[in-house]
Parts: C-alpha cells; sequence; structure tokens
C-alpha cells in the first residue's frame, strides 16, 4: 500500500516544515507544496506536527492521497484574539484580558487542531 501525502498550507503555514508522522516515529519534513510516500503492508497513523501546534492521528488502511492543510477555524480563532489584542490597547483592558484568553485557547485548540489530514481524490 502506498500513501501520498503533500503539504499545501499556504501563506499561514510557510514558514517551517511540517513533519509527518508514522505510527509515532517522524518520517518526513514537508516545505509548503512538497510531497512524500509512504509504502505500508499494513494500516498506518499519520499525523502531522509542527512546534507545537499539530493535527489529530488519522489511521489509513489501504492506498490514499492526503494533503495537509490549516484548519480555518484555528485561523480565525487566532485572528479574533489578535483583533481583540489591539482594540484592548487602544480601548479597555477588559478587552485586552479577553484576548489573553483567546490566546489561550487558541493554544490549546492548536496543539491538536491547526493542521488537517484530508483525503484527496
Amino acid at each position: 500500500m502506498a500513501i501520498h501525502v503533500k503539504r499545501n498550507t499556504g501563506m499561514m503555514g510557510g514558514l517551517a516544515k511540517v513533519a509527518v508522522i508514522v505510527n509515532g516515529q517522524y518520517a518526513a519534513k514537508l516545505g509548503n507544496n512538497e510531497d512524500t510516500t509512504f509504502k505500508s503492508s499494513e494500516s498506518v497513523k499519520l499525523k502531522a506536527k509542527q512546534w507545537f501546534f499539530g493535527s489529530k492521528e488519522m489511521e489509513v488502511v489501504d492506498d490514499a492521497n492526503l494533503e495537509v492543510r490549516i484548519n480555518t477555524v484555528a485561523v480565525l480563532l487566532l485572528l479574533a484574539a489578535i483583533v481583540c489584542l489591539i482594540l484592548g490597547v487602544i480601548l479597555s483592558p477588559i478587552i485586552t484580558a479577553l484576548a489573553v484568553i483567546l490566546f489561550f485557547v487558541c493554544i490549546i485548540y492548536s496543539s491538536k487542531n491547526w493542521f488537517q489530514l484530508i483525503k484527496v481524490k
């Protein structure tokens, strides 16, 4: 069985390489629009990781084409926190406190949801 993984994260994820973890071990590091192929005779568990951001683990049992993408919900949560921080500095410390809480929520959520592994046809 062959598993083809391509990174397609666009501008938001283009600064550093994304590590592809196969069955708990680092298998490859992908830059934006790079791809790699893994061969295995049994099912494998894949995961993408970059610093403390990551994806949920995905089990693949047969040939597959996968794409690593950025989760738009996580990006929108980060942008909301940045906007609250800017408005908080200008308007009110209460909004700044809300921004800090949003940053913590974003970091916790993004630790396993920043990237998505999506099957492509």
